[in-house]
């Protein structure tokens, strides 16, 4: 189930603009990124918006007001930021939750213990996200 397709005609150039479905990529990038931030990191939403904010080079007010859909315009370099620095999040989450199976694995920690599981689950997670950004989702 998508998001619905809001489409709107641009006489001057004849052709549909999607930037409903923008903006919603823009907002879904946006979210998650937040809310991994703030379980790694801990702290309140707007501390983690903040931190990220700062990272992707923005405003948190750019990302505050594009969590409530009161941006004026969604610009593509905003949805490029946000889509490079998930994939670059993801991409050291990968990293690290790889590195603490392999440490499992020499310290010689059953395949089976729940702490292995839950990291193994966690990579598994991450990696299907990872594949749903770089496989035609936002980039």
């Amino acid at each position: 189930m998508g998001i619905p397709e809001i489409r709107t005609f641009h006489p001057k150039e004849r052709r549909v603009m999607y930037a409903t479905a923008d903006l919603e990529i823009a907002r879904s990038l946006a979210d998650g990124i937040e809310k991994r931030e703030q379980a790694r990191r801990g702290g309140n939403r707007d501390e983690a918006r903040q931190r990220v904010a700062r990272r992707v080079g923005l405003s948190p007010g750019t990302l505050y007001n594009l969590a409530r859909n009161r941006l004026k315009r969604l610009d593509s370099d905003l949805r490029s930021r946000l889509a490079a620095y998930a994939i670059q999040d993801l991409e050291n989450e990968l990293a690290d939750l790889s590195a603490e199976l392999e440490q499992a694995r020499r310290l010689g920690i059953p395949s089976d213990a729940t702490i292995v599981q839950k990291v193994a689950a966690a990579r598994d997670r991450a990696e299907a996200l990872y594949a749903s950004l770089t496989n035609g989702g936002a980039e």
